[in-house]
């Protein structure tokens, strides 16, 4: 045998002799007189319910849900995963018994190797991820949110001069939304803004993000879907290598991000941030180094870039289709802003319409189909189920979003939200599940702490948008209008749910609305704005 094939030879037959040792010794879990575990489809041996979902697994699991109730198991990657499918189930589990369901499946390659056990979204419910949280808590609150509004304005007013000028063959908008969500993050986060598509930040923010969306996804790493294996001598972990230059290549982005910012703070050139705000906070006392507020840092740009654009560019495919829609969120913007100016956040209490689209967009096309995977770290009862301890808990969102609490849910009626007039958290934190207008920021103590940010974002852009174009497909060969897929097939394979590349025109209202979209960016470009007492420039610096 040569050597080369004697290399990956000896490696194989170690994780199989693991494989089997762990099947032969895993025991049965004991139940509790009375209860039951939660039932679910017979899978394969080794491979349990892997092979019976595929890219878009939405439809398959509508259909166990409905066989086998609104908590149902299946086994995938060597875990037991309980599937979580309604919003009672939800408040039951994920809220009311967070203490026992807030962790990480444990990941020892994502984590510990790609990470360096920083990455706050994978990291395991620890003493050192509640000291995160809390630092991440104190940056998002609804009230610090709402300082970062000039630059959304801002960003915004760009965005629908991109739309008008620069969608030339319909595909270009795509991009630009991208640019829009990444450039508030960063501005938010670095105070640093990308002006354009091609700026190096975005290449590197979005290369971490798809490396990052692909390598969480199951089977990635065979160790994350076997942890057992971490336990293998490093000459025989296969994937460590790589795992390692993710992580190199990962951490150098962030960390220079952080240093970049720092030089900024000590000349007197950085505006508000929140990085400047980590950086005022004493990490050393709460046992954090500079490194892992990088990767704090980080873990906001990830959260919060694609996953926006995701939001605004499935919106905008779903009005593009529905004109009824756009057109009682225009005549209701005539209305309260007028042809003068664009809209802006003082408007937002009288756009209920428009909130209301933002609600049923996020229902409709959640960034995640089962949300980040939740760990129990003790048993957990709902009714009369028994859920053990290492079992996988997800949130399926294109189960709960689409049951029978919501009339005609397959259709696209922003009117179901006309009398949901907080925002998505004040919902959350109510104790009547069925008062819950969406699941798209998760649930728990580990639901998003950005959701306040990203409400804001799409907020601002569908009411601008919505006042200024009108949303159409494109044209075709023919110069008939394209059709467009609004189906599950229609978005990309991945964790985060990205609409595959279409194509779209943006129809100016009018020709005042047009020549208002071309004054308001020729005068930001001018003035830049106010971010708070700072005066920041078009580059997102102190000017």
């Amino acid at each position: 045998m040569a050597l080369t094939n004697l290399s990956l030879f000896i490696p194989a037959i170690g994780l199989l002799s693991v494989l089997f040792l762990v099947l032969r010794t895993r025991s049965a879990t004991t139940v509790p007189k009375g209860l039951r575990l939660p039932p679910g489809p017979h899978g394969w041996p080794l491979v349990g319910n892997t092979l019976q979902l595929d890219a878009h697994p939405q439809k398959q699991l509508r259909q166990w849900a409905k066989q086998y109730g609104d908590v149902f198991s299946l086994s995938l990657g060597g875990h037991n995963w309980a599937m979580v499918c309604s919003a009672a189930a939800v408040k039951e589990i994920m809220d009311k018994q967070s203490a026992s369901t807030s962790s990480r499946p444990p990941m020892p390659v994502l984590n510990e190797l790609v990470s360096g056990g920083m990455r706050t979204i994978v990291m395991p419910y620890t003493p050192r991820w509640r000291t995160v949280r809390s630092v991440v808590h104190k940056l998002l609150t609804p009230k610090v949110s709402d300082t970062f509004k000039p630059s959304q304005e801002f960003e915004a007013k760009q965005l629908l001069w991109d739309y008008l000028t620069d969608n030339k063959s319909g595909a270009e908008f795509y991009a630009h939304t991208r640019r829009y969500t990444t450039s508030v993050v960063m501005t938010s986060t670095y105070g640093k803004r990308v002006a354009s598509w091609g700026a190096k930040h975005i290449k590197e923010v979005y290369q971490v993000m798809n490396e990052l969306s692909m390598l969480a996804i199951p089977g990635a790493f065979f160790a994350d879907m076997f942890p057992i294996l971490a336990k293998l001598p490093t000459w025989m972990q296969t994937w460590r290598g790589r795992a390692l230059r993710y992580h190199k290549n990962q951490a150098n982005i962030w960390l220079g991000l952080w240093e970049e910012l720092q030089s900024d703070i000590k000349n007197g050139k950085a505006p508000e941030c929140f990085v400047k705000q980590v950086s005022d906070i004493d990490l050393e006392k709460q046992g954090l180094t500079p490194e892992q507020g990088a990767w704090i840092a980080g873990t906001l740009i990830e959260a919060g870039s694609e996953t926006t654009a995701s939001s605004i560019n499935s919106g905008l495919k779903l009005l593009a289709v529905n004109f009824q829609a756009q057109k009682i969120a225009n005549e209701q913007l005539t209305k309260v802003v007028g042809e003068e100016r664009t809209p802006n956040f003082n408007d937002e209490p009288n756009l209920q319409y428009v909130r209301a689209i933002v609600k049923e967009i996020f229902r409709m096309r959640p960034v995640a189909t089962i949300g980040a995977a939740h760990y129990s770290t003790a048993d957990v009862v709902y009714k009369d189920l028994f859920i053990p301890k290492d079992t996988i808990i997800a949130l399926v969102m294109s189960v709960v979003h689409f049951d029978d609490r919501y009339e005609e849910p397959y259709a696209f009626r922003p009117e179901r939200y006309m009398d949901h007039t907080l925002r998505a958290g004040a919902y959350a934190a109510m104790p009547d599940p069925s008062q819950r207008d969406h699941f798209g920021f998760g649930a728990g103590r580990r639901i998003c702490p950005g959701m306040h940010l990203a409400e804001n974002s799409v907020f601002i852009t569908m009411a601008k948008i919505l006042w200024a174009f009108e949303v159409r497909p494109a044209l075709g060969p023919d110069r008939k209008e394209e059709e467009l897929d609004n189906s599950d097939d229609a978005f990309e394979e991945g964790t985060i749910v990205v609409p595959k590349p279409f194509r779209l025109r943006f129809i100016p209202r009018s020709p005042q609305r047009e020549k208002i979209i071309r004054q308001e960016w020729e005068a930001a470009q001018r003035d830049g704005y106010s971010w708070g007492n700072v005066k920041v420039d078009k580059n997102g610096m102190v000017s």
